[in-house]
């Protein structure tokens, strides 16, 4: 087959898990079998992302995604009768939205439903926005791909699509990256952002439904049981920064949470290996990549007890309520001073990292658009 991805969407450093996914599905598509090949459609700001090579090709489409409604715009009308002038057989658009009239078979990634299930983060306008584009990309669809069991629900429920027409394709971490990395192999990463010497790292984007408010609750009562204790925080910074900020000056906390931002993909399983522990108290997930990633890397796991953040992390992870700022608190200093419940957390999590790869995402990803296409 010839297959199009839709890459139209990604800003690099700024649309967090899915640059990770939409970075390893097309590294990984070319490599899960021999026969297909595919173009990949990309915007001025991911100009360079991709390489080109025998079965790949890059198409810039000279469009600034950083204009939403222009980007979308295109995707609508140009898109695709670029996908039929090049004869594809097949559309995939990753980034939740597609076109809704096309003559090639079209296929949409659709990670969650957060903007039906939490309506509170998006401002109206914007709401109304995400409510209708998501809504008609899914119903025009060929079919549907999600990333877990708990989406897949949501989607069927929600906009009455068959359960046979939405299709899961769990993500993965690169376990040959993130893995247990030793002192020496830290060190220039821990000189270059000059991390403390203890930490608990938390990576997420900035947005509301990642829970930094009642995060930073946790942290305070957490420091006045171990003060050597730091917080490191890595991710897109954009909404919701600025409360993230005024709260951590209203705990006193501005010397103990370290922000370090988006950082280069080399440089993040390090800075993994090196943290005592890691948190996600997140409130909301599509799937929960950076989970596998802390598996992986040996560090133990404290959670949100939430879907689909379960399916993925299973037996492995010690979980909290997200909603109190107190348990989360407590989940972590039970972690932090439990070395035998370390230990086993750990090696259960090396083990469950183990089960998920990049290359089963892609080679799902193709099965589920070959049974639509047989049907």
């Amino acid at each position: 087959m010839r297959i199009g991805i839709n890459a139209l969407y990604l800003l690099p450093g700024k649309v967090g898990g899915s640059e990770t996914y939409i970075r390893n599905l097309v590294k990984w598509l070319p490599l899960a079998e021999g026969g297909n090949s595919y173009t990949i459609f990309v915007n001025n700001e991911s100009s360079g992302v991709f390489k080109e090579s025998t079965r790949v090709e890059v198409v810039d489409c000279g469009i600034n995604a950083g204009n939403r409604p222009k980007r979308i715009l295109w995707e609508q009308t140009r898109l695709p009768v670029e996908a039929k002038r090049r004869k594809l057989d097949v559309l995939l658009s990753a980034g939740m939205t597609a076109p809704f009239v096309s003559s090639v078979p079209s296929f949409v990634v659709i990670y969650d439903l957060q903007h039906v299930n939490q309506p509170e983060n998006f401002g109206k306008l914007y709401l109304f926005f995400l409510k209708a584009i998501i809504y008609m990309s899914a119903r025009r669809s060929r079919g549907v791909i999600t990333l877990s069991e708990k989406s897949k629900r949501d989607i069927v429920s929600v906009y009455g699509i068959r359960a046979e027409d939405v299709g899961v394709a769990r993500l993965a971490c690169d376990t040959d990256s993130f893995r247990k990395h030793t002192k020496a192999e830290i060190a220039s990463v821990r000189a270059k952002y000059k991390l403390p010497e203890r930490y608990i790292l938390y990576s997420a984007s900035s947005l509301p439904h990642k829970n930094y408010q009642r995060l930073l609750e946790a942290f305070k009562i957490v420091k006045g049981r171990d003060a050597g204790i730091k917080l490191v925080l890595t991710g897109a910074r954009d909404y919701g920064q600025e409360a993230i900020l005024d709260k951590i000056g209203s705990l006193g906390l501005k010397d103990d949470v370290v922000f370090l931002g988006w950082l280069p993909f080399e440089d993040m399983p390090m800075i993994y290996s090196a943290a005592e522990l890691y948190v996600f108290p997140s409130l909301h997930e599509g799937f929960g990549i950076p989970v596998l990633e802390a598996f992986a890397s040996g560090v133990p796991v404290v959670c949100s007890r939430i879907e689909p953040v379960t399916e993925v992390a299973g037996d492995a992870a010690f979980y909290i309520d997200p909603m109190s700022a107190e348990e989360i608190a407590g989940g972590i200093l039970t972690v932090l001073n439990d070395k035998a419940l370390r230990k086993r957390l750990t090696s259960k999590g090396t083990t469950r990292a183990r089960e998920f790869s990049w290359k089963k995402t892609a080679t799902d990803t193709l099965a589920i658009i070959e049974r639509s296409l047989a049907r």
